[in-house]
This record gives structure tokens, C-alpha cells and sequence, in this order.
């Protein structure tokens, strides 16, 4: 029996992979923090042998998520860390709080589940972790600073512990995806950056769909990172090229017209 676990799965990308792994014959273990929603994913979404509902902005989380895990005898093939949110406005601005919160999901959980499932994966002699930044990475973003450093954490991390675990029998890609139709800015799903006509907008947005789709097609090839879309990747093409003061004033004016 091949079984995925994802993080974050009651919406968004994470649900578009859980809805795509279930379409491809595994078992699914999904990861979220609303009960309610994560109850009707089983109705939406057919293989799913066991949920776990928590809160990683909690750190006290992240240990009794892998003690859960740790519970489940079978291999675990696939794991998936998608769950994050982002905070957008001037940083010290920000409510201290939510910014901890921010990085305890994004950063926090994403490095405990990295490891747990890279060391579960070497002893069981395979598996694939699918770790999931966001364009942001790959340059500073005013008025979405700690968002962006965070996912610019996720990609060197991940990046890195690919060439760790290469003759390790576990395969690990990153997946940078642009602006996609996600509750993004919303822990709860509820983001009200997608109404309107701003950046931000449904209308400019990836479907997460073709995203899950493409990174899980990259995942299975062995890719270390997938920047899905040709608009993405001269996106991260650029901040390589560009110098960093004409960048920063770019995403400065886009960050204040959303």
C-alpha cells in the first residue's frame, strides 16, 4: 500500500495534492488544524486512512505530530510539507504574535518533519519529502519580509538536504510556486487579498491544480527544485540578473499596490 502524508491539506495546493496522490492509488494521511474540514476531506477525497488535527503555530505541535506519525507502522512513501501562511505589511508593523506564528509553521514544523521523515525514509530505504517555498524565495520583498525570508529558508534548506540524502535512497524536491489561488495570506483560508484588482487577485493566480501536478511530476523525476510556470521562472531569472537596488524598489511598489 504507497501512502502520502500532507501537511495542510484542507485547502489550496495542499488539497490539490491530496486530491492528485489519491488519483494515483495512495493511501493518504492528512495534516490540518480545522476538525470540521478536515472531517469533510474524507468525504471529498477517497483513500484517506487517518487525519491529525493540529495547530503548528504551536511548537509544543510539531513533536506530537511526528509521536502521531510515529504510530503508523506502514512505510510512508510520499511526505509533503505544505502548510504555511503569509503576513503581509511593514514588518514592525506586524503584530509580534502573528510573526511567530508565521515562522513557526513555515520554518519551525517544516525542519522537525524534514528531518523526522529524511531519517524514517533512510531506514525504510526510500521515500520522497516534497517541501513547498514560493517564488519570495529567491529575493527580499519589502512589506512581506519575514514571509519571504522564510520561504528563502525552505529552499536553501531543502536544496541542501537533497545533496545530503542523495545516495540515501530519498528523494526531496522544493516547489517555489508564484501567486497561485490559495487561502495564502490567511492561516484560515479566508484571504482577502484574492477579491479585487490588486497583485494579489484571483485573476493573476495559478490554479493550484496544475501546481500540484507539476510538482509531484518533478518530485517522481528527482528534480531538487520546480519553479512551475515560464512567467516564474523569468520571475527568479531576473533577481539573478538585476541589481538587487532596482529589485527591492520593484517589489516595493507592487507590495504597496495590492
Amino acid at each position: 500500500m504507497k501512502t502520502a502524508f500532507i501537511t495542510g491539506a484542507t485547502s489550496g495546493i495542499g488539497l490539490a495534492l491530496a486530491k492528485e496522490l489519491s488519483a494515483q492509488g495512495y493511501s493518504l494521511i492528512l495534516h490540518g488544524r480545522d476538525e470540521e474540514k478536515l472531517t469533510k476531506l474524507q468525504n471529498q477525497v477517497d483513500g484517506v486512512v487517518s487525519t491529525i488535527c493540529l495547530d503548528l503555530s504551536q511548537v509544543s505541535a510539531h513533536s506530537e505530530l511526528v509521536k502521531q506519525l510515529s504510530k503508523y507502522d506502514n512505510t510512508i512513501d510520499i511526505a509533503v510539507n505544505n502548510a504555511g501562511f503569509g503576513l503581509y505589511g511593514a514588518h514592525c508593523e506586524l503584530a509580534p504574535d502573528q510573526v511567530q506564528s508565521m515562522i513557526s509553521v513555515n520554518i519551525l514544523a517544516l525542519t522537525h518533519l524534514s528531518e523526522y521523515f529524511a531519517k524514517r525514509m533512510e531506514k525504510q530505504g526510500f521515500g520522497y519529502i516534497l517541501n513547498v517555498a514560493s517564488t519570495a524565495a529567491y529575493q527580499p520583498q519589502p512589506y512581506m519580509a519575514a514571509y519571504a525570508a522564510s520561504k528563502a529558508y525552505v529552499a536553501s534548506f531543502s536544496e541542501s538536504l537533497t545533496v545530503e540524502m542523495k545516495n540515501k535512497g530519498v528523494n526531496i524536491t522544493c516547489l517555489s510556486p508564484g501567486r497561485t489561488d490559495t487561502g495564502f495570506f490567511s492561516f484560515d483560508g479566508d484571504d482577502a487579498s484574492s477579491r479585487g484588482n490588486g497583485t494579489f487577485s484571483a485573476k493573476y493566480r495559478a490554479s493550484p491544480e496544475k501546481v500540484a501536478k507539476l510538482g509531484l511530476k518533478a518530485l517522481f523525476k528527482g528534480k531538487y527544485r520546480e519553479v512551475p510556470f515560464l512567467d516564474n521562472k523569468f520571475y527568479v531569472f531576473l533577481n539573478r540578473i538585476l541589481p538587487k537596488t532596482i529589485m527591492l524598489k520593484m517589489y516595493s511598489q507592487a507590495m504597496t499596490n495590492i
